[in-house]
């Protein structure tokens, strides 16, 4: 009979009384809208995105990360190109922009959370983080 080699299962330590917990993120805050921002602009960086943002169905926008952008006109267009009416074509500088939405409902709310830039993996990355964090924080 062969045996198989297995890996050993490796479960994270529990929080223990007195015991220092590692915390992954640098920077909380107790603020929606704070965390929101902080969570949208981790997710820029991770990715090396241009911009993340949330709209909701009407295309207001609701959050985004940190950026010197005016994203009023992107958050408006974001529920049109997620329900697939139309294909964002998207300039910066001169270069085309991809742009990629994921739309996610919180809160009896539809919310499409976009990303504008970096490779298409990095969009992926990027709206898998955001997705994330926005459900964690709005729920």
């Amino acid at each position: 009979m062969q045996s198989s080699a297995r890996t050993p299962l490796r479960v994270t330590p529990l929080p223990r009384p007195g015991r220092r917990v590692h915390e992954r993120r640098k920077q909380r805050s107790k603020r929606a809208a704070d965390a929101l921002e902080l969570a949208l602009s981790g997710a820029v960086e991770r990715a090396a995105l241009d911009v993340v943002l949330i709209a909701d169905d009407c295309g207001m926008l609701v959050s985004n990360s940190h950026t010197e952008l005016d994203l009023e006109m992107l958050a408006a267009v974001t529920p049109i190109v997620a329900r697939g009416r139309a294909k964002a074509s998207i300039k910066r500088n001169g270069e085309q922009r991809e742009l990629g939405v994921k739309t996610i409902r919180v809160l009896d709310e539809t919310l499409h959370i976009a990303a504008l830039g970096g490779d298409s993996s990095g969009r992926a990355l990027g709206l898998m983080h955001a997705v994330a964090a926005a459900r964690r924080i709005l729920s």
